[in-house]
């Protein structure tokens, strides 16, 4: 008997045996064979963001591009300065702040800023009750702080970046406009239960909320323009008001409109065209193109329409092929 099983495990073994092989001669035989190894692609000199009307270059770029970009660290609020406090050259993004320490080795002199800890958000240690057990499969206890990070954020922080993105936790979870959060020396993380699954877990404005806190110079965060590729329009808005939200029956009105790019500055040479959407039918109206300082404006008879009419004008601005619309109104009334 003992023969026997000992021939049974022996054909088995190498049964086990043939069929690994075979698998991975298959695999191997469908596989192309590696390419040469390419050298990364360097990163770029500069980076403009038309949506902010700043730009990320040396010596940040670098750092920015390889560490997730807009997705980590969100759109630059802020071009480079020397700060005035700490003589660092330092950027603000929406969610973090990147210093630069020349005295450091090069691997380390771009630093993310301790904006958590800077906000006055790091709580006192767990007490020991409430410390997790070092198996627990759900938290990461960290005893450089005395905090844990547990549940989806654990599973957020090790895979989007961990302690050299986010810092060690410095609070446990809470709850801050009834949303639950957790700060860490560099970053918030806030839970959003209403998003798609994968999507829950997000990283807060934390940049925009100390650059606010800290009462910085607003003056910053105005668009710069540094040459004409920055200043490409890609997006139009235009608002529109009228001259008398109550027209008299058979006297005239005049429609004020404003158009501007994506960062709010005046968009000139725009085509606006009007439709009147009266009670006896539409009437269009083509009005001036836009000036310099983005406006245009136009004066046409109200209608000869009974006290209490509404009139409803819609408005349609295009340039660049680019389009924005609006809407405004009046109300025919006793003069």
């Amino acid at each position: 008997m003992n023969r026997l099983l000992k021939n049974v495990q022996t054909l088995a073994t190498a049964a086990s045996s043939f069929a690994l092989t075979v698998t991975l001669a298959s695999t191997l035989a469908g596989r192309p064979l590696a390419a040469e190894a390419q050298p990364p692609t360097p990163a770029p000199e500069r980076v403009y963001f038309n949506e902010t009307g700043h730009t990320v270059e040396d010596p940040f770029v670098a750092y920015f591009v390889t560490n997730g970009g807009i997705e980590r660290f969100g759109y630059p609020i802020t071009d480079q300065f020397v700060d005035s406090t700490t003589n660092l050259t330092v950027q603000y993004y929406q969610k973090a702040r990147l210093e630069y320490h020349p005295a450091n080795p090069p691997a380390y002199q771009v630093q993310l800023g301790l904006l958590g800890d800077e906000l006055g958000k790091r709580q006192p240690p767990l007490a020991v009750r409430d410390i997790p057990s070092a198996t627990d499969p759900n938290c990461a206890y960290f005893d450089a702080t005395g905090h844990a990070v547990c549940f989806q954020f654990r599973r957020y922080f090790e895979t989007t970046g961990g302690i050299d993105l986010y810092g060690y936790p410095i609070s446990a979870q809470t709850i801050e406009g009834n949303r639950i959060v957790q700060y860490f020396q560099r970053a918030r993380l806030e839970w959003h239960p209403e998003r798609p699954e994968g999507q829950r877990v997000q990283t807060a404005a934390l940049g925009t909320i100390y650059f606010d806190w800290a009462r910085l110079d607003p003056s910053r965060l105005r668009p710069t323009v540094t040459n004409a590729q920055a200043r490409a329009v890609t997006a139009l808005r235009m608002n529109a008001s009228v001259d008398d939200p109550f027209a008299p029956s058979g006297g005239t009105q005049r429609v004020y409109i404003q158009v501007t790019d994506q960062l709010g500055q005046p968009a000139a040479n725009i085509a606006v065209q009007m439709i009147v959407h009266a009670p006896d039918g539409d009437q269009a109206y083509t009005l001036p193109t836009t000036d310099a300082r983005g406006a245009t404006t136009l004066l046409f008879l109200a209608g000869r329409y009974p006290a209490g009419t509404t009139v409803n004008i819609e408005l349609i601005a295009s340039g660049g092929g680019l389009t924005a619309t609006t809407r405004a109104s009046y109300l025919i009334w006793y003069y």
